[in-house]
């Protein structure tokens, strides 16, 4: 009867450190779905946070409110978020960060200052539509944020005006816009896009590309954009109602 040779010691070990590697891989696998999750209820949680502030108000919605419209239990909402309060700084802050570093991102690419600014504001259109609920909290309940909230938002207007200031100037400095103030048009067009939130209707004529666009159109005839050979655009804009 033969006896089958005993696997060399090398062997062994190679075998030994593959299911390793294969385990550590299982174990980082499941570490990376578990964060994924994790994130997924995290965003559930924000979503519908901050529909009930929305329309009952910060003070009139409680964790319970919260936690009964998930489904979910208390605790689940304290392993994302500390408090309420933490809750609702998150809710307030999120789109005004994402807008400033928008705009402080397309400061830095290598396109022309017309398709720069076009870019940004079409850009900061679409998530202040998306994030027009959290904006709309924001403009109602920022009594109620916690100073660090505060001072996160100072930061992200700063960055979104100051970054969206310089683009103007470089579009004057290349002879692109015609502007006589570029505080003032940075002002205007910033608040032009911020208060998107306070209309923009899904039910309505326009979808969010398409207010994109004319937001887009509008922004590039305030600092007298000009088209390639020096003429200046004349793109349609709609003036229907309605939006």
């Amino acid at each position: 009867m033969s006896v089958s040779p005993k696997p060399s010691r090398r062997r062994r070990q190679e075998s030994s450190s593959d299911r390793n590697l294969d385990d550590e891989s299982v174990i980082g696998s499941s570490v990376s779905l578990r964060d994924k999750v994790f994130d997924l209820k995290k965003e559930e949680i924000l979503r519908v946070a901050g529909e009930l502030f929305f329309f009952k108000g910060y003070t009139h919605t409680s964790l319970d409110d919260i936690a009964s419209e998930l489904r979910i239990g208390k605790p689940l909402i304290y392993a994302c978020f500390p408090s309420k309060t933490a809750l609702l700084a998150e809710v307030c802050t999120r789109t005004t960060i994402t807008t400033a570093e928008i705009a402080a991102g397309n400061l830095k690419k290598s396109a022309s200052p017309t398709e720069r600014l076009r870019h940004t504001v079409r850009e900061v259109t679409n998530r202040v539509i998306e994030g027009r609920i959290n904006l709309g909290v924001l403009f109602r309940e920022v009594k109620h944020l916690p100073p660090e909230a505060v001072q996160e938002l100072s930061r992200s207007f700063h960055l979104f005006n100051h970054s969206l200031q310089q683009l103007l100037e470089e579009g004057v400095q290349a002879g692109e816009f015609s502007i006589s103030d570029e505080g003032t048009v940075t002002l205007a067009i910033s608040g032009m896009m911020t208060w998107i939130y306070s209309w923009y209707r899904p039910e309505g004529r326009l979808n969010p590309d398409q207010v994109a666009d004319q937001m887009a159109q509008l922004a590039l005839r305030m600092v007298g954009a000009h088209a390639e050979g020096g003429a200046q655009m004349s793109s349609p804009i709609s003036t229907d109602a309605g939006i």
